[in-house]
């Protein structure tokens, strides 16, 4: 079985094709050079973490340790973000849930107990999220390894980005799509070097 240098390798070679092939027909399509290449550029990418996407189902792959920095920086990042932007209503339900538990004598200010919450919740966070995607993805070569599967999900994205850009002018949006769909063709690249499809 191919291993991740072999997926990666792949990866870097169908994420080049496929931008090619994205600047030349959003560019031929619209005439809206910037957008063929900004989507020509992400198209790269994300055939690229399609190619070693499936493999975050193996607990000891290299897909999956960069999956799991890769959440548990965008939970650290979400947990810091939402602390932040709500700090004036946290601190008083902090305070008021602290007087419940010790009483209306604090040991610290609300504010310094509402940043040991925030650091406390993030830890526990971040440290969930590798047996979230273990729990999610169940075993190796499950769903992620399956086309029809990944073909489902990639359509709700589709449908879910072509809802969300729907007031953005068509190249935009066509872009958007197109963007999500060379995922799915970065998933092809692995599942076929895996031997899955048939």
């Amino acid at each position: 079985m191919p291993n991740y240098p072999t997926h990666s390798r792949w990866g870097r070679i169908g994420g080049a094709v496929v931008a090619i092939i994205v600047a030349a027909g959003l560019f031929f399509a619209f005439e809206a050079l910037t957008v063929a290449v900004a989507a020509a550029l992400a198209a790269g990418i994300t055939t690229f973490a399609g190619a070693i996407y499936p493999d975050v189902d193996h607990h000891k792959s290299i897909p999956r340790r960069k999956a799991v920095r890769g959440f548990q920086g965008l939970t650290i990042v979400a947990i810091a973000s939402a602390a932040a932007l709500y700090w004036t209503a946290f601190v008083p339900l902090v305070e008021s849930l602290a007087i419940q538990v010790a009483g209306p004598e604090l040991p610290a200010p609300p504010e310094l107990i509402s940043v040991a919450v925030v650091l406390v919740g993030t830890f526990v966070a971040a440290s969930l999220v590798d047996p979230l995607i273990g729990l999610i993805t169940f075993r190796h070569r499950g769903w992620t390894h399956s086309v029809p599967i990944n073909a489902v999900l990639i359509a709700i994205v589709a449908a879910a980005v072509w809802v969300l850009t729907r007031d953005l002018p068509v190249a935009h949006q066509a872009a958007a799509i197109v963007v999500v769909a060379a995922f799915f063709a970065g998933t092809l690249i692995h599942l076929g070097l895996d031997g899955e499809i048939r």
